[in-house]
C-alpha cells in the first residue's frame, strides 16, 4: 500500500501526539519533545506499542512537519525533508530506494546532503566526507 496522508491529524493517545500518514509497515506521528517537534516512525507491529523505529526531530512548528510528511513519498524516498536532527541510529531506506537516487543522497545527522554542507559548525559526517573525498583526489592525481 503506498503512503496515505491523513487530510487531518489524527489523536494517537498512546503516544500523545497526532498521526500524520501510514503505510503498510509504519504510522508516522509527529510529538511535542522538548525544543524540537519530533516525527516518529511506529511499527503496527506489536513493537509500536513500546517503541519507534525512526525518528527526526524538527523546529516547534506542526504546520512545517504537516508539510514535511504531506510532500514525502515513503515508498522513493529514505526521509522526509526539513528535519535538523536525526535521534534514531539507523538510517531509513525506502523500499524503492533506487528509484530516487537523487533525493536519497547520503546526509549527515542534521539532515543536509554531505555533498553541499552541513549548517552546523564542523559537522563530524561533513568532515569525514571531505576528508575521504580530499584522499581520493591526492591518490588519483
Amino acid at each position: 500500500m503506498p503512503m496515505q496522508h491523513h487530510a487531518s491529524p489524527i489523536l494517537v493517545q498512546h503516544w500523545e501526539g497526532y498521526e500524520l500518514a501510514r503505510d503498510d509497515t509504519h504510522r508516522y506521528v509527529w510529538i511535542w519533545q522538548g525544543f524540537n517537534i519530533r516525527l516518529i516512525a511506529i511499527s503496527l507491529g506489536p513493537d509500536g506499542a513500546w517503541g519507534y523505529d525512526w525518528g527526526w526531530c524538527y523546529p516547534r512548528d506542526p504546520d512545517v512537519v504537516r508539510s514535511a510528511v504531506a510532500q514525502w513519498d515513503a515508498d522513493t524516498q529514505d526521509e522526509p525533508t526539513g528535519w535538523h536532527k536525526r535521534p534514531t541510529r539507523e538510517i531509513r531506506q525506502a523500499p524503492r530506494h533506487d528509484a530516487n537516487p537523487h533525493y536519497n543522497r547520503p546526509r549527515c545527522l542534521h539532515g543536509c546532503y554531505l555533498n553541499e554542507g552541513c549548517r552546523t559548525v564542523n559537522c563530524p559526517d561533513v568532515l569525514a566526507y571531505e576528508e575521504r573525498a580530499r584522499t581520493t583526489e591526492e591518490g588519483n592525481a
